[in-house]
Protein backbone atom coordinates (compact mmCIF):
# COMPACT_ATOMS: atom_id res chain seq x y z
CA UNK A 1 0.00 0.00 0.00
CA UNK A 2 1.61 3.48 -0.77
CA UNK A 3 1.78 6.59 1.39
CA UNK A 4 -0.58 7.85 -0.44
CA UNK A 5 -3.20 5.27 -0.51
CA UNK A 6 -2.90 4.74 2.95
CA UNK A 7 -4.15 8.41 3.55
CA UNK A 8 -6.83 8.05 1.43
CA UNK A 9 -7.99 5.35 3.54
CA UNK A 10 -7.26 6.24 6.98
CA UNK A 11 -9.90 9.46 6.21
CA UNK A 12 -12.68 7.19 4.93
CA UNK A 13 -11.71 4.66 8.16
CA UNK A 14 -11.34 6.89 11.12
CA UNK A 15 -14.69 7.34 12.91
CA UNK A 16 -15.59 10.18 14.49
CA UNK A 17 -14.53 10.04 18.12
CA UNK A 18 -11.81 11.95 18.64
CA UNK A 19 -10.05 10.05 21.33
CA UNK A 20 -8.06 6.73 19.47
CA UNK A 21 -10.14 6.33 16.46
CA UNK A 22 -8.03 8.85 14.35
CA UNK A 23 -6.87 9.09 10.63
CA UNK A 24 -3.40 9.52 11.93
CA UNK A 25 -3.85 6.20 14.25
CA UNK A 26 -5.11 4.65 11.32
CA UNK A 27 -2.43 5.69 9.05
CA UNK A 28 0.40 4.46 11.26
CA UNK A 29 -1.11 1.61 11.41
CA UNK A 30 -1.61 0.54 7.81
CA UNK A 31 2.24 1.86 7.38
CA UNK A 32 3.36 -0.61 10.20
CA UNK A 33 1.05 -4.01 8.70
CA UNK A 34 2.98 -3.20 5.66
CA UNK A 35 6.33 -3.09 7.60
CA UNK A 36 5.45 -5.88 9.09
CA UNK A 37 5.10 -7.97 5.49
CA UNK A 38 8.47 -6.89 4.75
CA UNK A 39 11.50 -10.01 4.25
CA UNK A 40 13.31 -7.69 6.76
CA UNK A 41 10.78 -7.92 9.45
CA UNK A 42 10.17 -11.54 9.14
CA UNK A 43 13.83 -12.02 9.46
CA UNK A 44 14.42 -10.09 12.38
CA UNK A 45 11.46 -11.54 14.18
CA UNK A 46 13.41 -15.12 13.42
CA UNK A 47 16.57 -13.93 14.62
CA UNK A 48 14.15 -12.53 17.84
CA UNK A 49 12.68 -15.58 18.52
CA UNK A 50 16.22 -17.59 18.76
CA UNK A 51 17.27 -14.84 21.17
CA UNK A 52 14.39 -15.60 23.68
CA UNK A 53 14.85 -19.76 23.55
CA UNK A 54 17.91 -18.90 24.80
CA UNK A 55 16.43 -17.84 28.36
CA UNK A 56 15.99 -20.24 31.37
CA UNK A 57 12.58 -19.97 31.51
CA UNK A 58 11.77 -20.68 27.58
CA UNK A 59 11.69 -24.88 27.66
CA UNK A 60 9.13 -24.38 30.18
CA UNK A 61 5.68 -25.77 29.16
CA UNK A 62 3.89 -21.87 29.29
CA UNK A 63 7.33 -20.47 27.66
CA UNK A 64 6.75 -22.61 24.89
CA UNK A 65 2.69 -22.23 25.08
CA UNK A 66 3.33 -18.16 24.46
CA UNK A 67 6.06 -17.94 22.24
CA UNK A 68 4.57 -17.65 19.43
CA UNK A 69 2.48 -14.94 20.81
CA UNK A 70 5.71 -12.95 22.46
CA UNK A 71 7.31 -12.83 19.18
CA UNK A 72 4.04 -11.49 17.30
CA UNK A 73 3.16 -8.86 19.86
CA UNK A 74 6.64 -7.75 20.15
CA UNK A 75 7.00 -7.56 16.17
CA UNK A 76 3.62 -5.19 16.25
CA UNK A 77 5.56 -3.24 18.95
CA UNK A 78 8.28 -2.81 16.93
CA UNK A 79 6.69 -2.03 13.94
CA UNK A 80 3.77 0.44 15.22
CA UNK A 81 7.25 2.67 16.85
CA UNK A 82 8.87 2.71 13.73
CA UNK A 83 5.67 3.80 11.61
CA UNK A 84 5.53 6.65 14.33
CA UNK A 85 9.38 7.37 14.43
CA UNK A 86 9.00 10.99 12.86
CA UNK A 87 9.92 14.22 15.69
CA UNK A 88 10.00 16.21 12.61
CA UNK A 89 6.21 15.11 11.71
CA UNK A 90 4.88 13.45 14.96
CA UNK A 91 2.35 11.25 15.53
CA UNK A 92 0.51 10.58 18.86
CA UNK A 93 -0.19 6.62 18.14
CA UNK A 94 -2.41 4.08 20.82
CA UNK A 95 0.01 1.50 21.57
CA UNK A 96 0.21 -1.70 23.67
CA UNK A 97 -3.11 -3.25 22.95
CA UNK A 98 -3.74 -7.25 22.06
CA UNK A 99 -4.38 -7.70 18.55
CA UNK A 100 -7.84 -5.92 17.35
CA UNK A 101 -9.96 -5.61 14.25
CA UNK A 102 -11.03 -1.65 13.80
CA UNK A 103 -11.31 0.91 10.73
CA UNK A 104 -11.52 -1.79 8.59
CA UNK A 105 -8.18 -3.20 9.00
CA UNK A 106 -6.48 -5.91 11.41
CA UNK A 107 -3.75 -4.84 13.47
CA UNK A 108 -1.15 -7.01 15.11
CA UNK A 109 -0.76 -6.52 19.04
CA UNK A 110 1.91 -4.96 20.56
CA UNK A 111 1.99 -5.66 24.28
CA UNK A 112 4.85 -5.35 26.20
CA UNK A 113 7.26 -6.16 29.34
CA UNK A 114 4.30 -6.16 31.79
CA UNK A 115 1.85 -4.26 29.90
CA UNK A 116 -1.15 -3.07 31.45
CA UNK A 117 -4.92 -3.33 30.49
CA UNK A 118 -6.18 -0.74 32.17
CA UNK A 119 -3.83 2.40 30.57
CA UNK A 120 -4.74 3.79 27.20
CA UNK A 121 -0.85 4.47 26.28
CA UNK A 122 -0.22 6.50 23.58
CA UNK A 123 3.45 7.32 22.06
CA UNK A 124 5.21 10.50 20.19
CA UNK A 125 8.72 10.36 19.25
CA UNK A 126 10.75 13.69 19.79
CA UNK A 127 13.97 15.45 19.30
CA UNK A 128 15.39 17.56 21.92
CA UNK A 129 15.92 20.49 19.69
CA UNK A 130 12.05 21.36 18.59
CA UNK A 131 8.82 22.36 20.80
CA UNK A 132 6.07 20.27 20.84
CA UNK A 133 2.31 21.00 22.20
CA UNK A 134 -0.04 18.16 23.65
CA UNK A 135 -3.25 19.24 24.16
CA UNK A 136 -5.91 16.93 25.93
CA UNK A 137 -9.69 17.46 26.77
CA UNK A 138 -11.92 14.99 28.54
CA UNK A 139 -14.52 13.16 26.44
CA UNK A 140 -16.45 11.99 29.79
CA UNK A 141 -15.19 10.66 33.07
CA UNK A 142 -11.83 10.03 33.12
CA UNK A 143 -8.69 8.08 34.69
CA UNK A 144 -5.49 9.32 36.11
CA UNK A 145 -3.37 11.10 33.59
CA UNK A 146 0.12 11.30 33.07
CA UNK A 147 2.86 12.52 30.75
CA UNK A 148 6.51 11.15 30.84
CA UNK A 149 9.13 11.74 28.40
CA UNK A 150 12.08 8.64 28.29
CA UNK A 151 15.51 8.82 26.44
CA UNK A 152 15.02 5.20 25.07
CA UNK A 153 11.82 3.36 24.00
CA UNK A 154 13.74 -0.18 24.77
CA UNK A 155 16.11 -1.49 27.51
CA UNK A 156 18.92 -2.81 24.96
CA UNK A 157 19.63 1.00 23.70
CA UNK A 158 20.90 2.63 26.68
CA UNK A 159 23.76 1.44 29.47
CA UNK A 160 21.54 0.93 32.57
CA UNK A 161 17.92 -0.61 33.24
CA UNK A 162 17.64 2.81 35.63
CA UNK A 163 18.98 4.72 32.59
CA UNK A 164 15.89 3.08 30.68
CA UNK A 165 13.39 3.30 33.66
CA UNK A 166 14.27 7.48 34.47
CA UNK A 167 12.04 9.90 32.78
CA UNK A 168 13.73 13.14 31.51
CA UNK A 169 10.60 14.99 32.85
CA UNK A 170 7.06 13.60 33.78
CA UNK A 171 4.00 15.16 35.29
CA UNK A 172 0.71 13.58 36.64
CA UNK A 173 -2.63 14.80 36.56
CA UNK A 174 -1.94 16.65 40.21
CA UNK A 175 0.66 18.95 38.47
CA UNK A 176 -1.38 19.35 35.20
CA UNK A 177 -3.29 22.45 35.20
CA UNK A 178 -7.06 22.31 33.10
CA UNK A 179 -9.56 24.33 32.21
CA UNK A 180 -13.00 25.26 33.13
CA UNK A 181 -13.69 22.23 30.84
CA UNK A 182 -10.65 19.83 32.06
CA UNK A 183 -8.64 20.67 28.82
CA UNK A 184 -4.68 20.84 29.34
CA UNK A 185 -1.93 22.39 27.54
CA UNK A 186 1.38 20.92 27.85
CA UNK A 187 4.37 22.08 26.03
CA UNK A 188 7.97 19.59 25.57
CA UNK A 189 10.92 21.59 24.28
CA UNK A 190 14.09 23.12 25.38
CA UNK A 191 12.58 26.05 26.31
CA UNK A 192 10.13 27.47 29.12
CA UNK A 193 7.74 29.23 26.47
CA UNK A 194 6.19 30.71 30.05
CA UNK A 195 2.22 30.59 28.26
CA UNK A 196 0.58 29.35 30.90
CA UNK A 197 0.38 25.82 29.91
CA UNK A 198 2.82 23.21 31.87
CA UNK A 199 5.94 23.24 30.68
CA UNK A 200 8.13 19.63 30.72
CA UNK A 201 11.78 19.76 30.30
CA UNK A 202 12.61 17.78 26.97
CA UNK A 203 16.70 17.45 27.04
CA UNK A 204 18.33 14.69 26.03
CA UNK A 205 14.64 12.81 25.88
CA UNK A 206 13.34 10.70 22.70
CA UNK A 207 9.55 9.85 23.25
CA UNK A 208 6.87 10.79 25.46
CA UNK A 209 4.27 8.39 26.99
CA UNK A 210 1.37 9.63 27.41
CA UNK A 211 -1.03 7.61 30.19
CA UNK A 212 -4.25 7.16 31.34
CA UNK A 213 -5.19 4.70 33.88
CA UNK A 214 -8.56 3.74 33.57
CA UNK A 215 -9.78 2.35 36.87
CA UNK A 216 -13.55 2.01 35.89
CA UNK A 217 -13.80 0.49 32.68
CA UNK A 218 -17.59 0.85 32.08
CA UNK A 219 -17.68 4.58 32.89
CA UNK A 220 -13.97 6.52 31.89
CA UNK A 221 -13.11 7.36 28.49
CA UNK A 222 -9.68 8.34 27.22
CA UNK A 223 -9.54 12.05 26.54
CA UNK A 224 -9.18 13.41 22.96
CA UNK A 225 -5.65 14.62 22.49
CA UNK A 226 -3.75 15.94 19.97
CA UNK A 227 0.50 16.31 19.82
CA UNK A 228 2.21 18.66 17.25
CA UNK A 229 5.60 20.29 16.38
CA UNK A 230 5.25 24.11 16.69
CA UNK A 231 8.85 25.00 16.12
CA UNK A 232 12.54 23.36 15.76
CA UNK A 233 14.78 22.36 12.37
CA UNK A 234 13.85 21.08 9.65
CA UNK A 235 14.53 17.77 7.94
CA UNK A 236 13.31 15.35 5.37
CA UNK A 237 10.59 12.15 6.32
CA UNK A 238 11.88 9.38 6.84
CA UNK A 239 11.19 6.52 3.86
CA UNK A 240 9.60 3.48 4.26
CA UNK A 241 12.80 1.40 3.74
CA UNK A 242 14.40 3.82 6.92
CA UNK A 243 11.13 2.50 8.95
CA UNK A 244 11.60 -1.11 8.28
CA UNK A 245 15.16 -0.86 9.36
CA UNK A 246 13.92 1.00 12.52
CA UNK A 247 11.34 -1.46 12.84
CA UNK A 248 14.37 -4.68 12.38
CA UNK A 249 16.18 -2.91 14.91
CA UNK A 250 13.89 -2.51 17.69
CA UNK A 251 12.32 -5.94 17.24
CA UNK A 252 15.90 -6.95 18.19
CA UNK A 253 16.43 -4.40 20.95
CA UNK A 254 12.67 -6.00 22.17
CA UNK A 255 14.09 -9.13 22.56
CA UNK A 256 17.08 -8.36 24.22
CA UNK A 257 15.13 -5.78 26.35
CA UNK A 258 12.67 -9.21 27.43
CA UNK A 259 15.87 -11.02 28.08
CA UNK A 260 17.04 -8.47 30.57
CA UNK A 261 14.40 -9.68 33.17
CA UNK A 262 16.47 -12.67 33.30
CA UNK A 263 17.74 -11.67 36.58
CA UNK A 264 14.93 -10.53 38.52
CA UNK A 265 12.52 -13.19 37.22
CA UNK A 266 14.68 -16.05 38.65
CA UNK A 267 15.59 -14.44 41.36
CA UNK A 268 11.66 -14.33 42.41
CA UNK A 269 10.99 -16.83 44.43
CA UNK A 270 8.01 -19.36 43.41
CA UNK A 271 4.55 -18.19 44.18
CA UNK A 272 5.75 -14.85 45.77
CA UNK A 273 6.14 -11.31 45.41
CA UNK A 274 9.39 -9.14 45.26
CA UNK A 275 9.38 -6.21 47.41
CA UNK A 276 6.87 -3.08 46.30
CA UNK A 277 9.10 -0.09 44.57
CA UNK A 278 8.06 3.07 44.62
CA UNK A 279 7.96 4.77 41.38
CA UNK A 280 9.26 8.31 41.14
CA UNK A 281 7.75 10.89 38.58
CA UNK A 282 4.21 10.99 40.13
CA UNK A 283 3.03 14.23 42.61
CA UNK A 284 1.23 11.26 45.06
CA UNK A 285 3.09 8.16 45.64
CA UNK A 286 2.69 5.35 43.46
CA UNK A 287 4.10 1.61 43.54
CA UNK A 288 4.56 -1.42 41.68
CA UNK A 289 5.35 -5.31 42.90
CA UNK A 290 5.57 -7.99 40.45
CA UNK A 291 5.55 -11.88 41.22
CA UNK A 292 5.93 -15.70 39.76
CA UNK A 293 3.46 -18.03 39.89
CA UNK A 294 3.40 -21.83 39.25
CA UNK A 295 0.35 -23.71 39.97
CA UNK A 296 -0.78 -27.51 39.45
CA UNK A 297 -4.03 -28.34 37.66
CA UNK A 298 -5.07 -28.45 41.42
CA UNK A 299 -3.89 -25.53 43.15
CA UNK A 300 -4.54 -21.79 43.66
CA UNK A 301 -2.88 -18.74 45.24
CA UNK A 302 -4.72 -16.62 47.48
CA UNK A 303 -3.01 -13.30 47.60
CA UNK A 304 -4.02 -10.59 50.19
CA UNK A 305 -2.69 -7.14 50.24
CA UNK A 306 -3.37 -3.71 51.30
CA UNK A 307 -4.86 -0.27 49.25
CA UNK A 308 -2.63 1.67 50.80
CA UNK A 309 -4.75 4.94 50.25
CA UNK A 310 -4.50 4.76 46.98
CA UNK A 311 -7.31 5.72 44.17
CA UNK A 312 -6.13 3.05 41.38
CA UNK A 313 -4.97 -0.36 42.47
CA UNK A 314 -4.09 -3.08 39.64
CA UNK A 315 -3.79 -6.81 39.56
CA UNK A 316 -2.75 -8.73 36.89
CA UNK A 317 -1.43 -12.21 35.96
CA UNK A 318 0.95 -12.55 32.69
CA UNK A 319 2.71 -15.60 30.61
CA UNK A 320 6.21 -16.08 31.68
CA UNK A 321 7.22 -13.61 28.42
CA UNK A 322 5.40 -10.52 30.51
CA UNK A 323 2.30 -10.30 28.29
CA UNK A 324 -0.71 -9.81 30.46
CA UNK A 325 -3.44 -12.90 29.99
CA UNK A 326 -6.62 -12.29 28.31
CA UNK A 327 -7.51 -8.93 29.72
CA UNK A 328 -11.09 -9.08 27.48
CA UNK A 329 -13.00 -12.14 27.73
CA UNK A 330 -11.63 -13.75 30.79
CA UNK A 331 -9.88 -11.76 34.00
CA UNK A 332 -6.36 -11.38 33.57
CA UNK A 333 -6.54 -8.50 34.98
CA UNK A 334 -8.44 -6.44 37.61
CA UNK A 335 -8.45 -3.00 38.90
CA UNK A 336 -10.04 -1.80 42.65
CA UNK A 337 -13.30 -0.71 40.87
CA UNK A 338 -13.95 -4.14 39.23
CA UNK A 339 -12.69 -6.16 43.17
CA UNK A 340 -14.41 -6.94 45.79
CA UNK A 341 -12.94 -5.17 48.94
CA UNK A 342 -12.46 -6.73 51.97
CA UNK A 343 -14.27 -5.23 54.89
CA UNK A 344 -10.99 -4.19 56.74
CA UNK A 345 -10.31 -2.50 53.77
CA UNK A 346 -7.98 -5.24 52.43
CA UNK A 347 -8.17 -6.94 48.97
CA UNK A 348 -7.99 -10.85 48.04
CA UNK A 349 -7.35 -12.46 44.86
CA UNK A 350 -7.42 -15.77 43.77
CA UNK A 351 -4.51 -16.92 40.89
CA UNK A 352 -5.80 -20.28 39.41
CA UNK A 353 -6.38 -21.56 36.00
CA UNK A 354 -9.88 -22.95 36.73
CA UNK A 355 -12.69 -21.03 37.89
CA UNK A 356 -12.38 -21.02 42.04
CA UNK A 357 -16.02 -20.27 42.17
CA UNK A 358 -15.37 -16.96 44.22
CA UNK A 359 -15.03 -13.08 43.30
CA UNK A 360 -11.84 -11.73 42.32
CA UNK A 361 -10.52 -14.60 40.36
CA UNK A 362 -7.46 -13.91 38.25
CA UNK A 363 -7.75 -16.10 35.59
CA UNK A 364 -4.57 -17.50 34.07
CA UNK A 365 -6.25 -18.55 30.88
CA UNK A 366 -4.77 -22.05 31.21
CA UNK A 367 -0.83 -21.55 31.94
CA UNK A 368 0.61 -23.17 35.24
CA UNK A 369 2.94 -20.27 35.43
CA UNK A 370 4.25 -17.15 34.90
CA UNK A 371 4.10 -13.63 36.14
CA UNK A 372 2.15 -11.10 38.09
CA UNK A 373 1.89 -7.75 38.97
CA UNK A 374 0.49 -5.52 41.33
CA UNK A 375 0.42 -1.24 40.94
CA UNK A 376 -1.00 1.12 43.17
CA UNK A 377 -0.99 4.61 41.80
CA UNK A 378 -2.60 8.01 43.35
CA UNK A 379 -1.90 7.26 46.84
CA UNK A 380 -3.23 9.45 49.76
CA UNK A 381 -0.98 7.42 52.34
CA UNK A 382 2.56 8.76 51.93
CA UNK A 383 3.98 7.01 54.81
CA UNK A 384 3.02 3.81 53.49
CA UNK A 385 5.93 0.96 53.77
CA UNK A 386 5.54 -0.65 50.52
CA UNK A 387 7.63 -3.92 52.43
CA UNK A 388 4.01 -4.25 53.93
CA UNK A 389 2.25 -3.51 50.88
CA UNK A 390 1.64 -7.52 50.27
CA UNK A 391 0.30 -9.34 53.38
CA UNK A 392 0.66 -13.23 51.89
CA UNK A 393 0.24 -15.36 49.80
CA UNK A 394 -1.03 -18.67 50.12
CA UNK A 395 -0.99 -22.14 47.84
CA UNK A 396 -3.78 -23.81 48.50
CA UNK A 397 -5.62 -26.65 46.63
CA UNK A 398 -8.38 -25.21 44.32
CA UNK A 399 -11.18 -27.25 46.29
CA UNK A 400 -9.69 -25.22 49.62
CA UNK A 401 -10.04 -22.19 48.37
CA UNK A 402 -13.29 -21.43 50.43
CA UNK A 403 -12.00 -22.14 53.67
CA UNK A 404 -9.35 -19.97 53.46
CA UNK A 405 -11.72 -17.36 52.62
CA UNK A 406 -13.64 -14.81 54.96
CA UNK A 407 -17.02 -16.32 55.87
CA UNK A 408 -18.74 -13.14 53.64
CA UNK A 409 -16.46 -13.58 50.73
CA UNK A 410 -18.48 -13.40 47.91
CA UNK A 411 -19.08 -16.75 45.66
CA UNK A 412 -19.54 -16.77 41.80
CA UNK A 413 -21.51 -19.45 40.09
CA UNK A 414 -21.22 -19.87 36.31
CA UNK A 415 -24.30 -17.70 35.20
CA UNK A 416 -22.80 -14.95 36.94
CA UNK A 417 -19.70 -15.70 36.06
CA UNK A 418 -20.63 -15.48 32.68
CA UNK A 419 -22.27 -12.05 32.85
CA UNK A 420 -19.25 -10.66 34.34
CA UNK A 421 -17.16 -11.65 31.70
CA UNK A 422 -19.71 -10.72 28.83
CA UNK A 423 -19.73 -7.37 30.85
CA UNK A 424 -15.90 -7.03 30.55
CA UNK A 425 -15.82 -7.49 26.93
CA UNK A 426 -18.17 -4.68 26.23
CA UNK A 427 -16.56 -2.35 28.41
CA UNK A 428 -13.18 -3.07 27.24
CA UNK A 429 -14.33 -2.52 24.03
CA UNK A 430 -16.31 0.57 24.84
CA UNK A 431 -12.42 2.71 25.05
CA UNK A 432 -12.39 2.31 21.55
CA UNK A 433 -15.19 4.67 20.94
CA UNK A 434 -16.43 2.97 17.48
CA UNK A 435 -16.98 -1.07 16.87
CA UNK A 436 -13.54 -2.80 17.38
CA UNK A 437 -13.04 -6.49 18.04
CA UNK A 438 -9.94 -7.59 19.74
CA UNK A 439 -8.45 -10.74 19.04
CA UNK A 440 -7.92 -12.91 21.96
CA UNK A 441 -8.21 -16.58 20.53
Amino acid sequence: MTETSIAHSAQSAAGTDPSLATAQQFEIEATAEAILKTSEMHQAMEEARQLLLGLSWANSEAAQQTLQEVVAECAGYAVLSAANRDPKNPGLVWIQTPPKEWLGHRVTGSRFCFDNPDNIYRYAFIDDASTYVLDAKPTGPTGRFSVAIYIALTGAEVESWADWERTVDAADEERIPTDGEGASRITIGPEDPRDGSLYLNSRKGAFVIVREALTDWHMQRPRAMSFRRVAGPQGPALTFEERVAIAARYMIFGAQTISGFEHSYSSTKLNTFAPATRRGHSTKPSMITQGRYHLGDDEALIVNFLPQGAEYISFSVTSPWLITRNPVTKAGSRTNSQSHQNADGTYTYIVSHRDPGVANWMDTDGLREGCMAMRWEGMHAPTADPDDAVISVSLVKLDAVRSGLLADFPSVGPAERSAELAGRQLDYEARCGVPCRFIMD
